[in-house]
């Protein structure tokens, strides 16, 4: 499947994930920037073919790429649950939007008064130059007390602008490089209360992958007892095609 990274503007392929995709997924301990980050090396490359190098592309980036491989393992509707906020309500409601308008919706503009430079970015009357933080920014200020403090000080030159400043940083990355983590709403079908749900994909995205990926022991136990396959056969087979072989031997014990 081919789709676009909105920061970058690279071409990419997302392949079919196999058994040992699902593992990783299953037993990474990582954290969810750094798991995605993996994921997305595994399943993801440019329009040739070839290997992304992650570290230097847009933090943002890695956001869509987590969209990207859940519009291949999964689909492109996302359906995610919420609690009306309504005293006398407190119904489940679900907010339901597609991976292609959600990125569209905050695909990346140009910002008056900010000229770019060699992956930098100048802002006007300000004295002060900044660029797009990279997942290489990301997964080192991963963990940290101040991980904004810590970000802001790799991207910013000088490193402590003053606040005023530093709000303008931020509303020229609002534009130039739209985080995908936010809000996201709906109508509650009991009452038609606005309902809001905080969205972010990389984590959002992994533990949908964790859940529909919670078979796979099973269906390794399955195959490997009707067709005497070992497991590395079985985990390189591509999702679908090993669940069609799990659906057709319980098809044949119900019969």
């Amino acid at each position: 499947m081919a789709g676009t990274l909105p920061a970058s503007r690279l071409t990419v392929r997302t392949r079919e994930p196999t058994g040992a995709d699902e593992l990783f997924v299953l037993e990474c301990a990582d954290s969810p920037q750094r798991a995605m980050c993996k994921l997305a090396r595994r399943l993801i490359a440019d329009a040739e073919g070839e290997p992304l190098v992650w570290a230097d592309l847009p933090a943002v980036d890695l956001a869509a790429a987590a969209l990207l491989i859940r519009s291949v393992w999964i689909g492109g509707t996302i359906r995610a649950e919420a609690r009306c906020p309504a005293d006398d309500c407190g119904g489940e409601s679900d907010i339901a939007f597609t991976v292609d308008a959600y990125l569209d919706h905050r695909r990346p503009r140009a910002y008056r008064g900010a000229s770019e430079d060699d992956d930098w970015y100048q802002l006007s009357g300000a004295g002060v130059r900044f660029r797009v933080p990279t997942v290489a920014d990301l997964e080192a200020s991963a963990g940290a007390v101040a991980a904004a403090v810590a970000l802001a000080s790799s991207c910013i030159r000088p490193a402590a602008p003053d606040a005023a400043t530093l709000r303008r940083v931020e509303r020229a990355l609002q534009a130039i490089a739209p985080p995908l983590d936010g809000v996201v709403a709906g109508a509650c079908p009991l009452c038609g209360a606005n309902v809001q749900l905080w969205f972010s994909p990389i984590e959002f995205v992994l533990d949908e992958l964790a859940g529909v990926s919670s078979g796979l022991f099973d269906d390794v136990h399955e195959l490997a007892r009707a067709y005497h396959w070992g497991e590395d056969e079985i985990l390189r087979l591509e999702r679908r095609r090993r669940r069609g072989y799990v659906e057709l031997i319980r098809a044949e014990l119900v019969a």
